[in-house]
């Protein structure tokens, strides 16, 4: 397929690495581990999320992770929003549903909905614990005209 000249495409921005939690996440739980804050220079609306995790005892079918975002610097520096717990679950901005098997599953979310500045956390709602380092990385993406 040829793409014509002018024609709108979707242009990605560098992958963010934006939690690294190698604590076990346990059912019904936020990730403590490391949170790396996303500020985007340019006015992006939408990124692609990708959840990398490993599970010792196979979720039950239909079970996911839930996605959250905390907008920070909103009104002015330091102005953020409260970091997502059960209960104040924020921003919900998808769910990534993981395969009922063991071992490293890789789970992409397309279009998220993102800010200029923000944090993101995952709850376990899987009914199982994680193991190793859990993962979420962010790439943010826009349309521009084709060259």
């Amino acid at each position: 397929m040829t793409i014509n000249t002018g024609a709108s495409i979707a242009e990605e921005a560098n992958q963010s690495t934006v939690i690294s939690d190698s604590s076990a996440i346990t059912n019904t739980s936020f990730n403590v581990g490391t949170v790396t804050p996303l500020t985007l220079a340019d006015n992006v609306t939408l990124a692609n999320a990708v959840l990398i995790v490993n599970m010792a005892v196979a979720p039950a079918v239909n079970k996911a992770f839930h996605l959250y975002r905390r907008d920070m610097n909103i009104n002015d520096a330091g102005d953020h929003a409260d970091v997502p717990n059960a209960n104040h679950k924020s921003i919900h901005i998808g769910s990534f549903h993981v395969a009922p098997r063991t071992g490293e599953q890789f789970v992409s979310l397309p279009a998220v909905p993102v800010s200029k500045d923000q944090e993101f956390y995952i709850e376990n709602d899987t009914g199982q614990s994680t193991t190793g380092t859990t993962v979420v990385k962010i790439t943010p993406w826009t349309y521009n005209a084709k060259a």
